[in-house]
C-alpha cells in the first residue's frame, strides 16, 4: 500500500499496478477528464483522473466524484506520469472510499 501523500516515491513506481491511499484534497476539471487532487500542487501531487465520459457510471456506483474532497480512497490501478504520478480509473471498483481515521484520544 503506497502514501498517496509521497508523490515522489510514486513517481519512481511508474508502469507498475499499485494501490494508494489518501486523502482527496480537490476536484479538477478539463475538457476531456476530471481529476481527483491529493494535495494542492496538482502539477506535482499524486491524482487520480478519470474520463469524463465514464464519469455517470462512477455515479451509477454511488461515487459522485466530486464530493469526494476531504474523503480518504484507495484507488488501484497503473501508475504513469503526467504532471505527477496518476492513475486513470477507467472503472469505478478502481476507487474505494474509506472510513474516516479515527478521531486521537483526548
Amino acid at each position: 500500500m503506497e502514501d498517496a501523500e509521497d508523490a515522489k516515491r510514486l513517481g519512481r513506481l511508474t508502469h507498475s499496478y499499485q494501490l494508494v491511499e489518501g486523502t482527496m484534497v480537490t476536484v479538477g476539471e478539463g475538457q476531456k477528464w476530471i481529476y481527483l487532487n491529493f494535495a494542492e500542487d496538482w502539477r506535482a501531487d499524486f491524482t487520480i483522473s478519470v474520463d469524463r465520459k465514464k464519469a455517470d457510471a462512477f455515479e451509477a456506483a454511488g461515487l459522485d466524484l466530486h464530493a469526494l474532497a476531504g474523503k480518504n480512497l484507495r484507488v488501484r490501478g497503473w501508475v504513469e506520469w503526467r504532471n505527477g504520478p496518476m492513475i486513470e480509473a477507467t472503472y469505478p471498483e478502481q476507487i474505494e472510499l474509506l472510513a474516516p481515521a479515527p478521531e486521537p484520544a483526548p
